[in-house]
Protein backbone atom coordinates (compact mmCIF):
# COMPACT_ATOMS: atom_id res chain seq x y z
CA UNK A 1 0.00 0.00 0.00
CA UNK A 2 0.99 3.61 -0.48
CA UNK A 3 2.18 5.68 2.87
CA UNK A 4 1.56 9.38 3.21
CA UNK A 5 2.33 11.25 6.49
CA UNK A 6 1.97 15.33 6.79
CA UNK A 7 4.99 17.48 8.03
CA UNK A 8 5.67 20.97 8.44
CA UNK A 9 8.14 22.32 6.21
CA UNK A 10 9.43 25.90 6.82
CA UNK A 11 9.64 28.31 3.51
CA UNK A 12 13.38 29.17 2.94
CA UNK A 13 12.08 32.63 1.84
CA UNK A 14 9.03 34.38 4.28
CA UNK A 15 9.53 30.94 6.97
CA UNK A 16 5.78 29.99 6.99
CA UNK A 17 5.53 26.36 7.98
CA UNK A 18 3.49 24.71 5.54
CA UNK A 19 1.93 21.73 6.64
CA UNK A 20 3.23 19.19 3.46
CA UNK A 21 1.57 16.04 2.15
CA UNK A 22 5.00 13.73 1.94
CA UNK A 23 4.87 10.26 0.38
CA UNK A 24 7.50 7.75 1.41
CA UNK A 25 6.27 4.34 -0.48
CA UNK A 26 3.97 4.38 -3.48
CA UNK A 27 2.46 1.07 -4.57
CA UNK A 28 2.36 1.79 -8.73
CA UNK A 29 -0.65 -0.42 -8.94
CA UNK A 30 -3.07 1.02 -6.58
CA UNK A 31 -2.41 4.32 -6.31
CA UNK A 32 -2.02 4.97 -10.45
CA UNK A 33 -2.54 8.67 -9.54
CA UNK A 34 0.74 8.81 -7.65
CA UNK A 35 2.74 6.87 -10.49
CA UNK A 36 1.61 9.67 -13.13
CA UNK A 37 2.86 12.24 -10.53
CA UNK A 38 6.75 10.49 -10.56
CA UNK A 39 6.58 9.51 -14.23
CA UNK A 40 5.31 14.05 -15.29
CA UNK A 41 7.95 14.80 -12.40
CA UNK A 42 5.58 16.46 -10.49
CA UNK A 43 6.10 14.39 -7.09
CA UNK A 44 8.56 16.35 -5.69
CA UNK A 45 7.22 19.91 -6.47
CA UNK A 46 6.37 22.67 -3.58
CA UNK A 47 5.07 25.66 -3.38
CA UNK A 48 4.56 28.31 -0.53
CA UNK A 49 0.84 29.06 -0.18
CA UNK A 50 2.00 32.37 1.60
CA UNK A 51 4.46 33.72 -0.72
CA UNK A 52 4.67 31.61 -3.95
CA UNK A 53 8.21 30.60 -3.61
CA UNK A 54 8.37 27.00 -5.60
CA UNK A 55 11.24 24.26 -5.33
CA UNK A 56 11.90 20.71 -5.63
CA UNK A 57 11.84 18.78 -1.81
CA UNK A 58 13.34 15.52 -1.86
CA UNK A 59 13.07 12.97 0.05
CA UNK A 60 13.82 8.85 0.54
CA UNK A 61 11.03 7.67 -0.97
CA UNK A 62 9.91 3.59 -2.47
CA UNK A 63 8.41 3.42 -5.35
CA UNK A 64 7.23 -0.14 -5.95
CA UNK A 65 5.40 -1.96 -8.66
CA UNK A 66 4.45 -5.33 -7.35
CA UNK A 67 2.95 -6.87 -10.93
CA UNK A 68 6.21 -6.08 -12.74
CA UNK A 69 8.01 -7.29 -9.64
CA UNK A 70 10.73 -4.20 -9.51
CA UNK A 71 11.14 -1.54 -6.47
CA UNK A 72 12.71 1.60 -6.81
CA UNK A 73 14.36 3.81 -3.86
CA UNK A 74 14.74 7.01 -4.19
CA UNK A 75 17.65 8.32 -1.45
CA UNK A 76 18.84 12.23 -2.33
CA UNK A 77 21.73 11.69 0.06
CA UNK A 78 22.72 8.07 -1.29
CA UNK A 79 22.35 5.80 1.80
CA UNK A 80 19.38 5.00 4.21
CA UNK A 81 18.56 1.55 2.81
CA UNK A 82 18.96 0.33 5.92
CA UNK A 83 15.27 1.29 6.30
CA UNK A 84 14.03 -0.69 3.65
CA UNK A 85 12.76 -4.45 3.68
CA UNK A 86 15.02 -6.65 2.95
CA UNK A 87 14.69 -10.33 1.54
CA UNK A 88 16.41 -11.43 4.67
CA UNK A 89 13.45 -9.88 6.35
CA UNK A 90 10.72 -10.02 4.30
CA UNK A 91 11.25 -13.84 1.96
CA UNK A 92 8.04 -12.38 -0.72
CA UNK A 93 10.47 -9.76 -2.06
CA UNK A 94 12.96 -12.59 -3.57
CA UNK A 95 12.97 -12.16 -7.38
CA UNK A 96 12.19 -8.46 -7.25
CA UNK A 97 14.48 -5.77 -8.19
CA UNK A 98 15.18 -3.52 -5.94
CA UNK A 99 17.37 -0.35 -6.87
CA UNK A 100 18.76 2.85 -5.68
CA UNK A 101 18.72 5.92 -7.48
CA UNK A 102 19.76 9.76 -6.27
CA UNK A 103 17.59 12.02 -8.37
CA UNK A 104 13.89 11.84 -9.30
CA UNK A 105 15.02 11.80 -13.37
CA UNK A 106 16.86 8.10 -12.40
CA UNK A 107 13.65 6.95 -10.92
CA UNK A 108 11.51 7.74 -13.64
CA UNK A 109 14.30 6.54 -15.82
CA UNK A 110 13.84 2.73 -13.99
CA UNK A 111 10.23 2.75 -14.14
CA UNK A 112 10.87 3.03 -17.92
CA UNK A 113 12.71 1.04 -18.21
CA UNK A 114 11.22 -1.87 -16.19
CA UNK A 115 7.72 -1.18 -17.68
CA UNK A 116 9.69 -1.54 -21.23
CA UNK A 117 10.24 -5.68 -20.03
CA UNK A 118 14.63 -4.27 -19.72
CA UNK A 119 16.96 -5.33 -18.21
CA UNK A 120 18.81 -2.23 -16.36
CA UNK A 121 22.43 -2.98 -16.81
CA UNK A 122 22.38 -4.14 -20.65
CA UNK A 123 20.63 -0.47 -21.15
CA UNK A 124 23.51 1.09 -19.06
CA UNK A 125 25.88 -0.61 -21.09
CA UNK A 126 23.88 1.00 -24.38
CA UNK A 127 23.95 4.22 -22.80
CA UNK A 128 27.54 3.87 -21.91
CA UNK A 129 28.46 3.58 -25.55
CA UNK A 130 26.72 5.94 -26.69
CA UNK A 131 27.98 9.00 -24.41
CA UNK A 132 31.57 7.61 -25.51
CA UNK A 133 30.29 8.54 -29.02
CA UNK A 134 28.87 11.98 -28.68
CA UNK A 135 31.43 12.93 -26.46
CA UNK A 136 34.23 12.47 -28.90
CA UNK A 137 31.84 13.48 -32.07
CA UNK A 138 31.12 16.77 -30.03
CA UNK A 139 34.43 17.14 -28.00
CA UNK A 140 31.96 17.82 -25.03
CA UNK A 141 31.37 15.25 -21.86
CA UNK A 142 27.95 14.44 -21.50
CA UNK A 143 26.74 15.36 -17.85
CA UNK A 144 23.70 12.62 -17.77
CA UNK A 145 21.86 10.16 -20.11
CA UNK A 146 18.22 8.84 -20.00
CA UNK A 147 16.58 5.77 -21.23
CA UNK A 148 13.54 7.07 -23.14
CA UNK A 149 11.98 4.27 -25.26
CA UNK A 150 12.78 0.96 -26.44
CA UNK A 151 10.70 -0.48 -29.94
CA UNK A 152 11.31 -3.89 -30.74
CA UNK A 153 9.33 -3.08 -34.42
CA UNK A 154 11.38 -0.25 -35.43
CA UNK A 155 14.49 -1.94 -33.91
CA UNK A 156 15.57 1.26 -31.63
CA UNK A 157 16.42 2.10 -28.45
CA UNK A 158 16.75 5.71 -28.02
CA UNK A 159 17.97 8.06 -25.36
CA UNK A 160 18.05 11.59 -23.87
CA UNK A 161 21.39 13.06 -23.04
CA UNK A 162 22.73 16.84 -22.19
CA UNK A 163 26.30 18.12 -22.01
CA UNK A 164 27.58 19.57 -19.21
CA UNK A 165 26.82 23.73 -18.67
CA UNK A 166 23.74 23.08 -21.50
CA UNK A 167 20.12 22.90 -20.72
CA UNK A 168 18.76 21.28 -24.05
CA UNK A 169 19.00 17.53 -24.57
CA UNK A 170 20.18 15.77 -27.45
CA UNK A 171 18.53 12.56 -28.85
CA UNK A 172 20.13 9.68 -29.77
CA UNK A 173 19.44 6.27 -30.55
CA UNK A 174 20.66 2.81 -31.98
CA UNK A 175 19.64 -0.96 -32.96
CA UNK A 176 18.04 -2.22 -30.53
CA UNK A 177 20.80 -5.40 -31.44
CA UNK A 178 23.23 -3.34 -29.64
CA UNK A 179 20.78 -4.05 -26.05
CA UNK A 180 20.67 -7.57 -27.26
CA UNK A 181 24.67 -8.05 -27.02
CA UNK A 182 24.95 -5.94 -24.03
CA UNK A 183 22.11 -8.41 -22.24
CA UNK A 184 24.81 -11.37 -23.53
CA UNK A 185 27.51 -9.71 -21.62
CA UNK A 186 25.86 -9.20 -18.56
CA UNK A 187 24.13 -12.26 -18.24
CA UNK A 188 27.13 -13.69 -18.74
CA UNK A 189 28.59 -11.64 -15.69
CA UNK A 190 26.62 -14.09 -13.09
CA UNK A 191 24.63 -12.62 -10.31
CA UNK A 192 24.87 -9.28 -9.39
CA UNK A 193 23.95 -7.55 -6.05
CA UNK A 194 23.12 -9.50 -2.82
CA UNK A 195 19.31 -9.14 -3.01
CA UNK A 196 19.52 -5.75 -1.20
CA UNK A 197 18.68 -2.34 -2.88
CA UNK A 198 21.69 -1.31 -5.25
CA UNK A 199 22.61 1.25 -7.99
CA UNK A 200 22.82 0.24 -11.41
CA UNK A 201 24.55 3.01 -13.39
CA UNK A 202 27.80 4.24 -15.39
CA UNK A 203 29.83 3.26 -13.16
CA UNK A 204 28.18 -0.31 -13.32
CA UNK A 205 28.61 -0.70 -17.00
CA UNK A 206 32.29 0.53 -16.43
CA UNK A 207 32.87 -2.29 -13.88
CA UNK A 208 31.02 -5.14 -15.88
CA UNK A 209 32.64 -3.88 -18.89
CA UNK A 210 36.34 -3.88 -17.27
CA UNK A 211 35.40 -7.75 -15.92
CA UNK A 212 34.35 -8.76 -19.66
CA UNK A 213 37.59 -7.54 -21.12
CA UNK A 214 39.45 -8.94 -18.90
CA UNK A 215 37.66 -12.43 -19.46
CA UNK A 216 37.96 -12.05 -23.28
CA UNK A 217 41.84 -10.99 -22.76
Amino acid sequence: MSTQITEEISCPRCGAAVKTELWPGVDAVRSPELKARVLDETMFDWSCPECGYAARFLYPFLYHDPERKFMVYLSPTGDGCEAVPMESEFPQLKGVAKRLVTTPESLKEKILIFEAGLDDRAVELVKFALAGVLNKKHGKKTAAGYFCYADETENEIGFSFLFEGETEPVRRNTRMDAYRKSLEIVEGAGPFGDGGFFPVDGITAQKILDEYRESED
